[in-house]
């Protein structure tokens, strides 16, 4: 069995892991996979490199900025992965992330439909079933359930179109590829957005939805020894007396939700509390004094340190798809605090908080009196051991690959 999988990145970023982490079980039980990615580069030989860095940037600029057609640049580029893909016959083709400017996906498409081939597709998030965006529960959009039109988000979505709004067009392009494919399997993230996706046009035309939760290494996210956390509070000079609330996001930017909610809550936190704030900060960031800003932590293990020094993990989005951040905390130990918005409130099940939508005053009224015993913090790592297992979800996938390759024609 070979298995060919598509993601816009791969040995980074949240996908590009899960990218890599299914390539090497798919190895481990003998079968061949290889990889084609849109941005960066790879470790393995064997991917396969969608574009060139030139047609990546004429993509963004020219087709998804000007000409409001995301995913319809890269024209050569896909051609050249076609032809590999004709060269190497797989026996089933993973979707993942198709946006971010890198591939020409009605060519891509009509390949699909034209060869008969398996797929099955992950949704890591809602970019699949809409006309432009991949989030829309903030601005209360629910075009998607019937067309795409006026989208609401047009200048300020991962595809950002200055001048024309095309979501129209590609809604229905889209939906005339899913009923014309061969029966898929579609895999949710969450069972929040399997719901979500039995409401769109990924519906019906005989494809499967099911919900695959992404994982956590178990091994790598538990809770830190002493001196791994004494160490870690040196190295970033922690107040030795202070309560910790975490929250880790790629980037903290003003004027967006995360960073004025997190911003609120700090001004909010009772006097023993402070607020670690993880991940890439603009230039125009200004912290109060009970925040410290850690810049991006690529090593897991030393995140799951920052985790385990946490009294809780406070979590500021309000449109995850799966919040893999609150999976990692809870294996960790920390209580998260989340707002009850799409499947931020999914993860943590029965555990921590949950408040409504940028209410960070409810948040920061539950400190005071928050007490976690080693007791919680077993039942969570075990919560999450148990929900979020590495080896028994992708186990789960090797399932589906099974099945979809026993059906190729």
């Amino acid at each position: 069995m070979h298995i060919v999988q598509i993601n816009s990145v791969v040995d980074r970023g949240s996908t590009g892991h899960i990218v890599r982490d299914l390539s090497e079980r798919i190895r481990t039980e003998g079968h061949a996979c290889s990889v084609a990615y849109g941005q960066g580069s790879s470790k393995d030989p064997d991917d396969f490199k969608i574009g060139t860095v030139c047609e990546n940037h004429f993509h963004n600029l020219f087709f998804t900025r000007m000409a409001g057609l995301h995913g319809y640049g890269t024209v050569s580029g896909t051609r050249k992965l076609l032809r590999w893909m004709d060269s190497i016959k797989p026996d089933v083709v993973h979707l993942h992330n198709l946006h971010c400017n890198y591939l020409h996906y009605p060519l891509l498409f009509s390949y699909l439909i034209d060869k008969g081939l398996p797929v099955v597709f992950t949704l890591n998030d809602c970019f699949n079933f809409t006309g432009k965006c991949a989030h829309y529960t903030d601005v209360g959009c629910t075009k998607w359930k019937t067309e795409c039109h006026h989208c609401p988000l047009v200048r300020q979505t991962i595809a950002p179109s200055f001048f024309f709004d095309r979501s129209r067009m590609i809604f229905r392009q889209k939906k005339d590829f899913y009923s014309r494919m061969s029966p898929m399997t579609v895999v949710a993230v969450s069972q929040w957005l399997k719901a979500e996706a039995e409401q769109s046009i990924l519906a019906g035309h005989g494809h499967e939805i099911r919900c695959i939760y992404n994982w956590v290494d178990s091994d790598l996210f538990r809770p830190a020894a002493p001196a791994e956390m004494e160490s870690f509070r040196a190295e970033y000079n922690l107040p030795s007396r202070s309560r910790f609330i975490v929250s880790v996001s790629q980037d903290w930017v003003p004027g967006h939700s995360k960073y004025d909610d997190a911003v609120r809550l700090a001004s909010l936190l009772p006097d023993d509390y402070v607020l670690i704030l993880i991940g890439r900060a603009a230039g125009n960031c200004s912290f109060p004094s009970s925040v410290i800003h850690i810049p991006y932590i690529e090593d897991s293990r030393k995140l799951s340190v920052a985790y385990s020094l946490a009294t809780a993990y406070a979590h500021f989005s309000v449109e995850d798809t799966f919040g893999k951040v609150i999976a990692e905390a809870m294996s960790c130990g920390a209580v998260p605090l989340v707002f009850d918005s799409t499947a931020c409130s999914e993860i943590p099940g029965p555990y921590g908080f949950k408040f409504a939508p940028h209410d960070v005053g409810a948040m920061a009224g539950v400190l005071p009196s928050l007490s976690v015993p080693d007791s919680l913090r077993r039942e969570m790592r075990e919560y999450a051991r148990i929900h979020y297992d590495k080896a028994t979800n992708l186990k789960q996938y090797m399932d589906v690959y099974r099945d979809m390759a026993s059906r190729k024609r």
